[in-house]
């Protein structure tokens, strides 16, 4: 339930309040933060359907075009998966390479998918800028969004331990 509730929070913060913020176009993407802690730390069939349903709510809320998102988070929910079960992943400043790297992901699935479905002229020039540039700004917020989704989660278990 903290989950999503955390997702939801961030798919209406993400959608309204991030972008009056003066970074132009670029929208920090809090929900694939949600989506690689997800993969990270709650590698389970809930988390994979969590995150598909992340990326559908935000095709709902702010795409022209259904099913990129939740194609795109549940992409980089597997990726996020498979990876955590080769490498040891704790320290802050590696989870933020992984966030980067998911982002990368995602926005090349979203490219793909955009040059498979919409031939758009000179989509590849400004998409690239822009997908780099969203990536970078949510790695950098990943520690500080992983930090609150860990503290939350004590929250709720120290909750449960006191109601039993």
């Amino acid at each position: 339930m903290l989950y999503f509730s955390v997702g939801v929070f961030l798919i209406v913060l993400q959608g309204t309040f991030l972008r009056l913020l003066p970074f132009g176009p670029v929208v920090p993407d809090l929900v694939l933060v949600l989506c690689v802690y997800l993969g990270l730390h709650h590698p389970t069939m809930g988390a994979a359907l969590g995150s598909f349903l992340l990326g559908y709510s935000v095709d709902v809320v702010s795409s022209r075009l259904l099913g990129l998102n939740a194609f795109a988070m549940s992409l980089v929910f597997l990726s996020v998966y498979l990876s955590s079960r080769s490498i040891w992943i704790q320290n802050p400043l590696v989870t933020s390479f992984v966030v980067l790297l998911a982002a990368l992901v995602k926005g090349a699935a979203l490219v793909l998918l955009w040059a498979v479905f919409l031939s758009v002229e000179g989509f590849w020039l400004g998409a690239a800028r822009y997908i780099i540039m969203e990536a970078l700004v949510a790695a950098l917020l990943a520690p500080v969004v992983f930090a609150l989704l860990r503290r939350g989660q004590n929250y709720v278990e120290k909750f449960r331990v006191a109601a039993q």
